[in-house]
């Protein structure tokens, strides 16, 4: 790794006046008191004595001395001279003068700072070697960090040269530590085998490493097998077998990152240990990975069968529903004939039944009993006609993870095996049952059958009733019922794979008994919780006993509130909020602004914006190497734009321009482009746009909003998903699950697969999200409502003001049985059970610590509170907090017409986002058409870093606008720029523009030069 990983600029701005200080960090570093003022004064001559006191001030804000003490800005001098009684001319010439070493001698004496000694340095470097082994943190980032650190311990700040060195040195030292530990990690024969991975064998267009690396794309019942081809190669290297507790998690996460992202070449390019520990890492990880997906895949095909089969019976259903009814009104007039006769005393049934020609009756009843279904069929019986198709992939997934003959023996340690909590324990004794049939030649027993995983309708197809024999078994429905039931068991975690990451056990995130110990006391205070919860319930309970009162005292002066008795209940009636009307004052700033607004094209944008903060610098190699192209920020830029368009690389290509060309932008988009980049130049992006002064006219970043943004995917892809009302029948998507804060930025983006529930995200977003805005506050729509999800806010310290279409069908819990809540008594019947929450306290405050620690996430944690939608013990304290959240919520959302339209300002400014998302990312009909997860979050991640591009020039630049308006004498309301917008986009050209001028030679009457081969091909 280079030593010099800063660029010149940072040099430049280390241990230097960057800036001038505001009030706050004035008072901070530059405030004399009185003993500073005596001290200073003890100096001969007024201009020692403003010296002193601004050398004084200079070590205390910028960690170290200035060569020359006269370098600081006017409004420091300003300011100290004013404190002393100086005049700011009195500093003149201070900076040639002898007497500025001295008194840096006597200010560190008296104020206990230390020189940058060896001391200094090994204790320095002890801390950054452990930084460095611990994270895989950028140089730039631990050169901050240790700044910092010095400052804070009041060691004088070193040259920036040694500084830079002794970053670069030490994490260095990490890396080839690391390195080597991983190389020591395989024998040799599976070091040779590793080491072919990168080799593209003779008579392939691939390596291995390329292979093994790609994620399935084929959902059917021959992908699953191919899934299950790939676990196992990747499990043949041997990783599990390794012992690698010694490596922080993270270290080998990053080196899996960039075996996975780069070329296999510039794996194999690797030298020393390096390229040996690289794959090392890929081995340790991906098998998990792969089996994780793997099960995916089987859970993608089977839900596909078990839709295909649904649909096939409702249509079968129609088809057949005419001769159903025919036969149904046959058999009535039988009965009423019979029924007839029978209420005659002198009748004669079988005389009546021997008149009549009974044939037809016996068909329809045949009829009847072929198409007539039990009221809990479903689509089983066409499900049984998959036997076929599920036969193709169930003896590979049941040999590859294993299933042991009882759930006492233990599986060798390389083979993932399923396991189950008590309610899944059921299906691996069916899965087991079904293992014992292959080969087998007698006739199954219905005593032999493990039945509990049968539901009635499939009991009926297992166990066919008369005619056929009593005690047979139909072992082809027995089997596609037990693999129904495996699917429906993994979606619970009823049943699991230990290890990993999707299908695995989510108990096992949680933090354990020694980690929560240590844990506990840091969490709660990180959190402002009490280990106890008699306080903290308390001042919750008040909550909504207040917000109950103050609901209730309203009601008769609140117009938008009636009770109504609906079905002998009473049921709250929430009137829609009237539009807000525009002043015309508003009307005419809108007409201004957009005449004025300067016409831009969306590549310029991006430009500009990294003028005014350097995000593109941002973008780091995977490797972590320092690039030493010219114009990378331009080939970085280009990239951008053609992920966050969808247009592609190839109209952005500029054959004349070597930052632009073909080759530079595919390494670029393949090496530069990740989800970590992309989160250091959003972070950048907010951090600069929330500095802007009209910004805080819209929001101070308190609130934030979470919504689904849908797209469709036209290719076969693993991480995609069907609903008919987004994508239209056959057709899968996924959903950009995006949260936007109320100053108009972008926080943070999750991919969902198809449309999941929206709500298990909504709290990964908040902490998972790396800008510099906190919120405590997030709005969503009903569908993330659920009183689990307000429990989790609850316990993390955040506010869930969800946007409630039917906020009236909700109920209303209370805590005090005996409170009188006037008209709402008949709507808060129901008791919060406060007993539930104390007794699993502390699970709920492990829970609290897991995920804030992130070993857990939010959308994992919402399986373990209530896996197979049955709660927990834990599950339903959470719930229980839920309802007293919610209903504190609810009561303060009748009561509260201003809550009501912030949160529908804030979903409507999101939703408005959107619109300006479709219009970006326009290219190929506007469908996502990555066929990874990586690329999809990736090409997702650019569109959302592009929307925070717009926006934060449209901000700049309404700024400016409103600046020029009121410069000219007219008046701009401050209540209409609270009503103004970033998310225009009129102005914006976003399709680029079209050449008409042709090159030399055509215009000379010549042909173009025709392109060969090797020219059109594309890099892979």
């Amino acid at each position: 790794m280079p030593t010099n990983f800063l660029s010149e600029e940072q040099r430049k701005r280390f241990g230097r006046f960057t800036e001038e200080p505001d009030e706050g960090q004035l008072a901070g570093s530059f405030l004399m008191d009185k003993t500073a003022r005596r001290r200073a004064m003890a100096a001969k001559g007024a201009r020692n004595r403003l010296g002193w006191a601004l050398q004084l001030g200079t070590v205390r804000y910028l960690g170290t001395f200035l060569d020359n003490p006269e370098e600081v800005p006017a409004v420091v001098v300003d300011y100290v001279a004013e404190q002393l009684g100086l005049q700011v001319g009195d500093l003149a010439g201070y900076g040639a003068m002898e007497h500025r070493w001295d008194h840096q001698e006597q200010i560190r004496t008296a104020y206990g700072y230390t020189k940058f000694e060896f001391d200094q340095w090994f204790t320095l470097a002890r801390w950054l070697y452990q930084r460095a082994w611990i994270g895989s943190e950028r140089p730039t980032l631990l050169f901050d960090l240790a700044t910092k650190r010095l400052v804070d311990k009041k060691v004088v700040l070193p040259g920036v040269t040694v500084l830079e060195r002794l970053v670069s040195g030490t994490r260095e030292r990490a890396e080839k530590r690391l390195w080597a530990t991983l190389a020591d990690a395989p024998t040799p024969e599976q070091a040779a085998q590793l080491q072919q991975l990168v080799v593209v064998p003779a008579g392939k267009r691939i390596s291995e490493l390329d292979r093994m690396r790609r994620s399935p794309r084929d959902i059917s019942a021959r992908g699953v097998g191919k899934a299950l081809q790939r676990y196992e190669s990747l499990n043949a290297l041997g990783g599990s077998s390794w012992d690698l507790s010694s490596i922080p998690p993270g270290r080998l996460q990053a080196l899996v990152r960039f075996a996975k992202a780069a070329r296999a070449q510039a794996v194999a390019d690797l030298g020393g240990d390096r390229r040996l520990a690289t794959l090392v890492a890929f081995a340790s990880v991906m098998p998990q990975v792969a089996a994780d997906e793997a099960i995916e895949v089987f859970d993608l095909v089977m839900g596909d069968v078990i839709r295909s089969s649904a649909a096939k019976m409702t249509k079968k259903r129609l088809r057949t529903l005419k001769d159903l009814d025919a036969a149904a009104i046959l058999l009535r007039t039988a009965w009423l004939t019979v029924s007839g006769v029978a209420a005659d005393p002198d009748g004669d049934i079988r005389a009546a039944l021997d008149a009549v020609d009974v044939a037809p009756f016996h068909a329809a009843a045949e009829v009847v009993k072929e198409l007539a279904q039990e009221p809990d069929d479903g689509s089983e019986q066409m499900l049984a006609a998959r036997y076929n198709t599920i036969a193709r992939f169930l003896p590979g997934l049941l040999t590859t993870f294993a299933i042991e003959a009882s759930a006492a023996e233990t599986p060798a340690p390389d083979i993932l095996s399923f396991e189950a909590s008590a309610a899944g324990e059921p299906v691996l004794d069916a899965l087991r049952f079904v293992k014992s049939l292959k080969g087998r030649r007698r006739p199954i027993q219905a005593w032999e059958v493990p039945a509990k995983v049968l539901n009635p309708a499939w009991r009926r197809l297992v166990f066919p009733p008369p005619p056929m024999p009593v005690g047979s078994v139909e072992k082809r429905a027995f089997i596609v019922a037990s693999t129904e039931a495996l699917r429906t068991a993994l979606h619970r975690h009823e049943v699991y794979v230990p290890g990993l990451r999707k299908w695995g056990d989510p108990n096992a995130r949680l933090l354990d008994d020694d980690a929560w110990e240590a844990a506990r006391s840091r969490v709660c205070e990180e959190l402002d919780l009490d280990e106890k919860p008699d306080k903290i319930l308390k001042g919750w309970t008040d909550r909504l006993d207040k917000a109950h009162r103050d609901f209730a005292d309203g009601l008769a002066a609140n117009p938008a509130v009636r009770i109504e008795q609906q079905g002998g209940r009473d049921r709250i009636i929430l009137t829609g909020l009237d539009r807000q009307d525009e002043p015309a004052s508003l009307v005419e700033l809108h007409k201004e602004v957009e005449k004025r607004m300067p016409a831009v094209d969306l590549p310029e944008m991006v430009l500009e914006v990294n003028s005014w903060t350097p995000f593109l610098t941002d973008f780091t190699h995977v490797s972590e190497a320092s690039s030493r192209m010219d114009d990378l920020p331009l080939s970085v830029a280009a990239v951008l734009t053609a992920e966050a368009t969808n247009v592609g690389v190839e109209p952005i290509v500029h054959d004349g321009v070597d930052a632009l060309s073909r080759d530079r932008l595919f390494w670029v988009e393949q090496n530069y482009l990740r989800a970590q980049t992309l989160s250091l130049a959003n972070a950048r992006l907010v951090d600069h746009h929330m500095r802007l002064p009209l910004v805080q006219a819209w929001g101070g970043g308190e609130l934030a909003s979470a919504d689904g943004l849908r797209f469709v995917t036209p290719i076969r892809t693993l991480n995609s998903g069907p609903n008919p009302k987004y994508f239209g029948t056959r057709r899968r998507g996924v959903t950009f699950y995006n949260f936007l804060s109320d100053q108009f930025s972008g926080l943070h983006g999750i991919l969902i697969p198809g449309t999941q529930r929206d709500s298990f995200y909504i709290l990964d977003g908040l902490l998972e999200q790396e800008t510099p805005l906190r919120p405590v506050e997030i709005t969503s729509d009903t569908h993330g409502s659920s009183e689990i999800v307000f429990g989790l806010f609850r316990l993390m310290g955040y506010q869930f003001s969800p946007r409630l279409a039917d906020a009236g069908s909700a109920i209303l819990y209370r805590t005090d049985p005996d409170a009188d809540y006037g008209r709402l008594n008949d709507l808060t019947r129901d008791k919060i059970n406060l007993k539930q929450i104390t007794t699993y306290w502390d699970d709920m405050l492990r829970l609290a610590g897991s995920l804030h620690s992130g070993t857990i996430k939010a959308s994992e944690a919402l399986r373990v509170l209530a896996p197979g939608g049955k709660p927990t013990p834990t599950g339903k304290s959470v719930m229980e907090l839920g309802r007293l959240d919610r209903s504190a919520y609810l009561s303060s959302y009748f009561t509260d017409e201003l809550l009501r339209r912030r949160v529908n300002t804030q979903l409507n400014r999101q939703e408005s986002r959107h619109q300006l998302a479709r219009r970006i990312f326009h290219g190929q009909k506007g469908e996502l058409r990555q066929a990874y997860r990586e690329g999809q979050e990736d090409q997702l991640g650019a569109l959302g870093l592009m929307l925070n591009i717009v926006i934060l020039w449209n901000t700049v630049y309404l700024q400016q606008i409103i600046a020029e308006m009121r410069a000219e004498g007219i008046h701009v309301r401050d209540e209409d720029v609270a009503r103004l917008s970033p998310l225009m986009f009129a102005h914006i050209n976003f399709h680029g523009r079209y050449s008409f001028a042709l090159p030399a030679e055509v215009h000379g009457g010549q042909l173009r030069a025709t392109r060969k081969p090797a020219d059109t091909s594309t890099p892979v």
